[in-house]
Parts: structure tokens; C-alpha cells; sequence
């Protein structure tokens, strides 16, 4: 009594504390907790963490709120859960590729071309690949073709300069790698690459005068923009886009432009 005589500002602070807090509690229906109930440990007074990360922030949150706070962050956290490009699927670095492939060149005026060929490279690193390109080129009279013969009659008018094979070689860049999703489903990894390259174009040539074939050799360069989709570490899906050029038959440049759809075989 001596002590609290001496600060009576001191008691009357206090006093005026505890009355405030009896009817904040008597207001709230809590109840007082008794003096022989035991004091909670430090560790038991922290908000429980739940399995996603997340902690109840209430620390006066009864049990059953509690359990059904950490049910909602774990159905959220679920719904909420995003796959995210961390690494590539597929390492490519010095590793070779086989591609067999077919396609169609089809802006020809008399001829539509079925290109069925095989591409084989190298990965020197991950942006950048040599590949060798050859096929052989099936090919289909156009709509153009069958009307000059049956309507009118001319016999040779499709027949200047057919295509029978090429062989490319191209270097590779893929600056972009990334994802999509498929129907929110599936994440799908791909990458796009162009190229440039050159190689040879063997095609045969008749004329009026010499309705023989000759064989005709052009040297050709031609432009590459192509996308992969990787399957897994080994298989990939690619579709092409390639535009030839070489001297064309009596004068001029031809152009074939070639759709390509392959399936890529990486190894080892």
C-alpha cells in the first residue's frame, strides 16, 4: 500500500484500464477467464500456420473457425495452383535430330508438288542447329493444268520444268522459347526457329522441239521459319514454312514456297 500511495496517478490509470476491459468483455458475452485456468503457452497463443502457408490472424478464432480457415486456404490454394516454365523440357545441346517429313508446294501454275523428304542435324547449342534437308517431289497436275488440256487442247503447256528433288543445307536459329495451354488443360512447350541455306534443285525440262526430259541442276538458297512442339524429351511435333529460289527454265526466278508438317526424333 505504501508503493501505490506514493503514485496515486499511477493507480487511477489502472483502475480505469480494468473497468474499460470488464465491460468491453460483459458487452461481448465473454466470459472471464478464472483465476485457476491455466495460462496458454507462447507457441499455443500464435495463429496456426496451415499447409499452404497461410495463418489464422485471429488469435481469439474459436477451434472450429480455426479448422475451417485452413480447409478454405487449402481449397483455394489448389484452384489457385499455376504450372509455371521453370526450365526447358528438352535440352538440345549437342544433340543430334532426324525429321522425317512430307508436305506441298502449291503455287505452282501447273503443278502441285507432295515434297516426302528426311532432315537430319545438329544442335551446337541451344539456339543454334545445322540440318541438312532432302526430298523427292510427287507431284499433281493443278486446276489450271486440266483446263488448258481439256478445254482447249494444249498438250504442252504443263510441261516446261518439273521439280524431281532438292537437297538444302540450312543454319538454324530458335530465339523464342515458350508455352501455351491447350483448352486451360495442358501446357505445350514450344520453339521458333528461322533459317537460311542453300543447296542444289534437280528438275527436268522439256520444249517443243525436244519433247525428251533433260535433266536440269540449279543451285538454290531458300528461307526458313518453323515451329517446334515438344512431345517430351526425345519427340517433338514441327511445322515449316520454306521459300526456295533458283533460276527457272528459259529465263526468269522460280519461287516454290513449301508447307512441311514432320515429327522430330532427338538422340541420343
Amino acid at each position: 500500500m505504501y508503493g501505490m500511495s506514493k503514485h496515486p496517478l499511477m493507480c487511477a490509470t489502472v483502475a480505469a484500464f480494468l473497468s474499460v476491459s470488464v465491460a468491453q468483455a460483459q458487452e461481448s458475452g465473454a466470459a472471464a477467464p478464472s483465476a485457476d485456468a491455466p495460462v496458454p503457452a507462447a507457441a499455443d497463443a500464435a495463429a496456426p500456420a496451415t499447409e499452404t502457408g497461410a495463418a489464422v490472424s485471429d488469435a481469439s478464432a474459436t477451434e472450429a473457425e480455426k479448422v475451417m480457415e485452413q480447409d478454405l486456404n487449402l481449397f483455394w490454394g489448389k484452384r489457385r495452383e499455376v504450372s509455371v516454365v521453370q526450365r526447358r523440357l528438352v535440352e538440345k545441346d549437342g544433340r543430334f535430330e532426324a525429321t522425317p517429313f512430307f508436305g506441298t508446294i502449291p503455287n505452282d501454275d501447273f503443278l502441285v508438288y507432295f515434297p516426302v523428304g528426311l532432315r537430319l542435324g545438329y544442335h551446337f547449342s541451344e539456339q543454334f542447329a545445322v540440318e541438312y534437308s532432302g526430298a523427292f517431289a510427287l507431284e499433281k497436275s493443278s486446276g489450271l493444268t486440266s483446263f488448258l488440256e481439256d478445254e482447249l487442247g494444249l498438250k504442252t503447256a504443263q510441261v516446261q520444268q518439273q521439280i524431281k528433288h532438292y537437297h538444302m543445307l540450312d543454319v538454324l536459329w530458335a530465339p523464342f522459347y515458350g508455352k501455351i495451354s491447350l483448352l486451360g488443360a495442358k501446357l505445350t512447350h514450344f520453339e521458333t526457329y528461322i533459317g537460311l541455306g542453300g543447296g542444289l534443285v534437280l528438275s527436268e525440262t522439256v520444249n517443243e522441239e525436244n519433247p525428251k526430259p533433260v535433266e536440269k541442276r540449279d543451285a538454290a538458297g531458300n528461307a526458313v521459319l518453323g515451329f517446334r512442339w515438344f512431345i517430351n524429351e526425345y519427340v517433338n511435333i514441327r511445322t515449316d514454312y520454306r521459300h526456295m529460289f533458283f533460276a527457272k527454265y528459259r529465263g526468269g526466278v522460280s519461287i516454290p514456297a513449301e508447307f512441311s508438317l514432320g515429327v522430330g526424333v532427338m538422340f541420343p
